[in-house]
């Protein structure tokens, strides 16, 4: 017999409760298995001013954009989790998600199709792992657990930035009181493609990449303040039967300190971030999982400071909000192995969403958003005094909103929104200057004009302009 019992709870709790009674023809182990649904779900319909399909507006090298009226796909994870046992005052709690993402061109849209400047429709099993509670004794709150998830992800929501995020298959022991806040270890994994052989660029395979992560959290400093501390190595583990295998078995660190402040019915989070060697990743914006450990990123120094959080001013205005500075600084043994990186690479954004309350179900947001890297394409083929560009962009959304409650993270909502961006054009003026300039652009794919941004998808609509409009409806919800 299958009962369905619809419940009412808070945001990130179950909103219904499939409950599996013990059936005759098969051998569980137990009589009931309590089902919870969580989720996330985002989609709509946009166009832009000029005509064709709505742009998504990112400066160029660029980790992230400005999310409000600026999302062009349709997105959602379904999660299902169950406790498995509760004997012996112990707890099993076993928890899945499975992603997929959609270019809403369609009514049908099946995975591994998509177009040109899109990419392609994909599905993606994201989390499955068992969670074990008071199995060990002297640590009744600990939980261990296996398997695929989310571990402990920092984000910045405006942007939809993760700039601490290991997540992968791994096992670990979370919550381990040790009186002054609680201690986290795991063992993750994640398996970038990387060129193993670096004279021949087609020669690439998958390098399997562990990472060893420790925190100390919930560290009171006062009533609303708290600190988190954590540690990443990670390390590059070629076959022994691969070519150059001391090139990719390189290793770096990750070095995080966050303060939390709880302040106006909200939040403030400070962060700064230190890697070095493997864990700098490739480009700005890397948080240590998608490392590429190889030859060209020893040496390689990451800095980051960010200030970001959310809070209400007032009853009928909420505010979001981020700042932030990340520069990956290359090595010059790195430059070798690699022409087209320069001696450092510069990453600038910060951005403001304001809320503002006309009733309960409806509010007006608005978000501007201001993105800049330096260096943010790099050719040695170019002429000395062109090698470089600059890359910055400027968003703006209007958006009326529809929604069961007022609030910043307040879900689900439909948003009728417009978005103006202005960005930066890479000027090649100089490629035509001289035949010589002209042949060496043209090797660096440069004898276009580039807008800078995502190059495809913004070139495909507004052709050789810098700015544009776009406009659309959207709906998203967590549950």
């Amino acid at each position: 017999m299958i009962r369905i019992q619809s419940t009412l709870s808070a945001l990130g709790r179950s909103i219904g409760v499939i409950s599996l009674a013990s059936l005759p023809a098969l051998s569980w182990g137990f009589e009931e298995v309590n089902v919870d649904f969580h989720g996330y779900a985002r989609s709509g319909i946009g166009r832009s001013a000029e005509g064709g399909d709505q742009a998504c507006f990112k400066a160029a090298g660029a980790p992230a954009k400005y999310r409000l009226g600026n999302e062009c796909e349709t997105y959602t994870e379904l999660k299902l989790g169950a406790e498995l046992s509760d004997d012996n005052n112990t707890s099993f709690r076993l928890d899945t998600n499975i992603a997929y993402k959609v270019f809403q061109n369609n009514d049908w849209e099946m995975p591994g199709t998509g177009d040109d400047y899109y990419g392609n429709n994909e599905f993606a099993l994201r989390e499955v792992n068992l969670q074990a509670r008071n199995i060990m004794e002297g640590m009744p709150e600990a939980m261990l657990w296996a398997g695929k998830r989310f571990y402990q992800r920092h984000d910045v929501h405006m942007n939809d930035w993760y700039y601490w995020d290991v997540s992968g298959p791994g096992a670990g022991i979370q919550d381990i009181d040790v009186g002054i806040g609680k201690f986290d270890i795991a063992w993750l994994r994640n398996t970038p493609e990387v060129n193993f052989d670096i004279t021949n660029p087609n020669n690439k395979a998958n390098l399997e990449t562990d990472i060893i992560d420790l925190r100390l959290k919930d560290l009171r400093l006062m009533d609303n303040l708290s600190l988190e501390l954590g540690v990443d190595y990670g390390k590059g583990n070629p076959p022994d039967n691969i070519a150059n295998k001391e090139l990719f078995d390189k290793d770096g660190w990750l070095v995080t300190a966050e303060l939390t402040w709880e302040v106006l019915d909200g939040f403030n989070k400070f962060a700064v971030q230190y890697a070095s060697d493997a864990m700098t990743g490739p480009g700005v914006g890397s948080t240590g999982r998608f490392i590429n450990t190889a030859e060209w990123f020893e040496g390689n120094k990451l800095y980051r400071v960010l200030d970001h959080g959310s809070f209400s001013l007032s009853d009928q205005m909420d505010i979001m909000y981020v700042a932030a500075w990340t520069q990956v600084e290359y090595d010059e043994e790195a430059q070798k192995l690699d022409a087209s990186l320069p001696d450092k690479k510069t990453w600038l954004t910060a951005g403001i969403r304001p809320i503002w309350k006309w009733t309960e179900i409806t509010s007006t947001a608005i978000e501007l958003g201001w993105d800049k890297v330096e260096n943010a394409y790099y050719s040695s083929a170019l002429p000395a005094d062109n090698n470089s560009f600059d890359s910055q962009l400027l968003k703006f959304t209007i958006a009326q909103q529809f929604h069961p409650k007022f609030g910043a993270f307040v879900r689900p909502v439909i948003r009728v929104f417009a978005t103006y961006a202005d960005w930066d054009a890479f000027d090649n003026t100089d490629c035509k200057a001289s035949e010589a300039a002209e042949k060496a652009c043209s090797a660096a794919g440069l004898s276009y004009f580039d807008t800078g941004t995502t190059p495809d998808q913004i070139m495909n609509t507004f052709g050789t302009d810098a700015s544009g409009w776009t406009y659309g409806v959207q709906f998203e919800a967590w549950w």
